[in-house]
């Protein structure tokens, strides 16, 4: 009973030593009912801003994919998003200009995680096709390691147990930019794609890895099958990889144009740029390729997968409007395109609208070249379209 008696006795002097270091805030807590933490086990690491150096942000496509940053690429099957990948990884691998003026570039190597795709057959031809440079890209095809028996196996790259295979196969490599995960759906491990925590404890490890070594990472997933609503609840697992993701891109059919592809911007947290752009799939030697416009795409996501029925409703009106207005500024003859798309704007229409009235009409810009004039494309009414006449008067701002 006695050493009982001496503990509470010991216990209650170390109780009133701790409350003598509380400061008057702590004990005001305590004094509302409250208990407080004065372990020092775990505290937050907390840094003085004035002691952060400011860093621009690094960017592999400007404005749209960051080095050092997880971007999500979801649509669905079919759509071309793996060639889209080998697209990515010819530009990367060479150092060729990105699309449409999109900037510089940064040559380097190219990881490639792909389930889908048989390397022989599939990718090492794509890659050819697009004008890539092969000794730059490195496919994985599992992770080496032993069996029960102490035997050689290889067996499908986890990202949730592989981190330290992959952080060693981008350092051998002498400049790695891109990691490619196709689909990361292949890759989780178990981890449950509707789980925001679990997403996040997969990806956030690889970002901090594509972070240390400045490489850019793309997450390729499917669309769900969900209709209405905002596009980023179409990615797989709801908004748990665009969440995790710093820049997320959509890729969709053309509503007007089902041969041309639409890559277009769900969210972007580190760049002002809201444009999209737009592609079309061709054959070289039987293998296809991305084959990328030259100008930009402004439709949104929400707009190119149809929110609401009422608003494809509408927009099937617009481009009819529109297609009357474009024979009217077409009635007379070849228009360049920067002008048609100067008209567009003082009519005010939409450039994704005036498109889907373009394909409508069946009409395809021919490039005029001739002596004393700057080339330039120029748009033409079809035959079948031509004898309207000029109801509007279209003026040169």
């Amino acid at each position: 009973m006695g050493n009982n008696i001496s503990s509470i006795e010991r216990g209650a002097a170390a109780l009133d030593k701790e409350k003598k270091t509380l400061t008057p805030e702590q004990q005001r807590y305590i004094d509302r009912g409250h208990g407080v933490q004065t372990s020092t086990k775990s505290r937050l690491k907390v840094t003085r801003a004035s002691e952060v150096k400011p860093q621009p942000v690094r960017w592999l496509w400007p404005g749209k994919i960051a080095l050092g940053k997880p971007t999500l690429i979801a649509g669905d099957p079919g759509l071309g998003k793996s060639m889209l990948t080998v697209s990515f990884a010819a530009h990367v691998s060479t150092g060729r200009d990105w699309p449409a003026g999109g900037g510089i570039c940064p040559q380097g190597d190219v990881l490639f995680v792909s389930a889908e795709d048989d390397p022989a057959d599939t990718i090492r031809p794509r890659l050819d096709a697009a004008g890539a440079d092969p000794a730059r890209v490195h496919i994985v095809g599992g992770v080496e390691s032993l069996n029960r028996d102490g035997g050689p196996e290889t067996r499908l790259l986890s990202l949730r147990r592989d981190l330290e295979p992959i952080r060693e196969a981008a350092l051998t490599l002498p400049q790695c930019r891109l990691i490619v995960v196709d689909p990361v759906s292949a890759y989780l491990d178990g981890a449950d794609s509707h789980n925001n925590a679990e997403v996040r404890g997969v990806i956030a490890p690889l970002s901090e890895l594509a972070s240390s070594i400045g490489a850019a990472i793309i997450f390729v997933t499917h669309l769900n099958k969900g209709t209405g609503g905002s596009a980023l609840y179409r990615s797989t697992g709801s908004l748990a990889f665009v969440a995790a993701a710093r820049a997320a891109f959509l890729v969709t059919k053309d509503k007007s144009d089902q041969n041309r592809r639409l890559f277009l911007p769900l969210k972007n947290n580190l760049g002002p740029d809201a444009t999209g752009m737009a592609y079309h799939i061709e054959e070289a030697g039987g293998v296809p390729r991305v084959v990328w416009e030259k100008e930009i795409v402004l439709i949104s996501a929400d707009d190119a997968l149809g929110r609401e029925d009422d608003q494809g409703d509408h927009e099937s009106t617009l481009a009819e409007d529109a297609a009357e207005w474009l024979c009217d500024v077409l009635a007379n003859g070849p228009v360049p395109s920067d002008d048609v798309k100067k008209y567009a704007k003082g009519a005010g229409y939409s450039w994704a609208t005036v498109r889907r009235a373009q394909a409508t009409l069946g009409i395809k810009p021919r490039r005029h070249s001739a002596e004393g004039e700057t080339p330039c494309w120029r748009w033409a009414l079809p035959d079948e379209h031509k004898g309207a006449q000029m109801s509007l008067n279209v003026t040169d701002e």
